[in-house]
């Protein structure tokens, strides 16, 4: 095991040993989950009477929402671990050993991504589970699509947040920091309520989150066939209308984004970010 691997091992036990840190980083989920049950989940179905399957549509509208997001709610809590690390001045300690700063950088990153690949499919398989108990229809291609998004969506969460998390210095700039961060992806990404709704500035701001485009992507993979079922023989404008609306489909100054652009455009970011956290290093180094 190289040093890199040894540092990453060592940070994915540290996050799953301590229940209560799983348990917080969770929280921004919980969250929205309890906000959708009580308020937005019948207000949602009201404002589109009469249309048989909305339950099912709105359901995988914001459990697909919530995939984009759990990777950056529970990689932020991961990286408590490297807050304490330099409170403690272990990261001192670690910086004088032989690895590289891209191996320092690789290690927190790596064990972060661990962290939220692994809670990313345990949400995911919840997701399927609830959606396959209340019938809302889903394809093996779609499941698979959206499986495979899991990926880019918890390699972007840990290195962005990993590179602002390097900036924080003390354990209760981190705690805010986290408690924001939380609340922001649920409205950023359109869970909280309909891109539609939102102010003209915090749609030109969420379209510029990754965390906002891979939710976009999983609403199109994971709520495809309940869409079509929903809207089938519906006019163009209107399908075209609601997928706008709920953030089915993003668009940026009249930009329009296509699955393939986001997913670049999301990759492109990830990267900037990567090397933003490796230059930190070779500062603070």
């Amino acid at each position: 095991m190289n040093g890199m691997t040894a540092l990453a091992y060592r940070n994915t036990l540290c996050y799953f040993r301590d229940r209560s840190s799983v348990l917080f980083s969770l929280m921004g989920v919980l969250v929205v989950v309890m906000i959708y049950l009580l308020f937005l989940r019948n207000m949602l179905i009201d404002s589109y009477p009469d249309m048989e399957g909305m339950g099912g549509l709105v359901d995988a509208w914001v459990l697909s929402g919530i995939l984009g997001i759990v990777s950056v709610t529970t990689t932020a809590g991961s990286l408590q671990t490297m807050v304490e690390d330099r409170v403690n001045g272990r990261m001192r300690d670690i910086m004088v050993t032989s690895l590289s700063p891209v191996q320092i950088a690789g290690g927190y990153i790596l064990s972060t991504f661990l962290v939220g690949l692994i809670m990313s499919m345990i949400t995911f398989v919840i997701a399927l589970a609830y959606l396959g108990i209340t019938g809302c229809p889903m394809s093996v291609g779609s499941i698979v699509l959206s499986l495979m998004l899991l990926i880019p969506s918890s390699l972007s969460g840990a290195i962005i947040i990993y590179a602002i998390t390097s900036l924080i210095r003390s354990t209760g700039a981190f705690s805010g920091f986290f408690v924001v961060i939380s609340v922001m992806m649920g409205f950023l990404a359109g869970i909280y309520m309909p891109v539609g709704a939102m102010p003209d500035m915090m749609q030109v701001v969420g379209a510029l989150i990754p965390a906002s485009h891979m939710a976009s992507l999983f609403r199109q993979t994971l709520a495809s066939e309940s869409l079509n079922d929903v809207f089938d023989g519906m006019p163009g404008d209107v399908v075209d209308g609601f997928r706008e609306d709920m953030g089915f489909d993003l668009s940026l100054g009249g930009f329009e984004f296509s699955p393939e652009m986001s997913l670049a455009y999301v990759l492109g970011v990830t990267l900037l970010f990567f090397i933003i956290a490796v230059m930190g290093i070779r500062r603070n180094r």
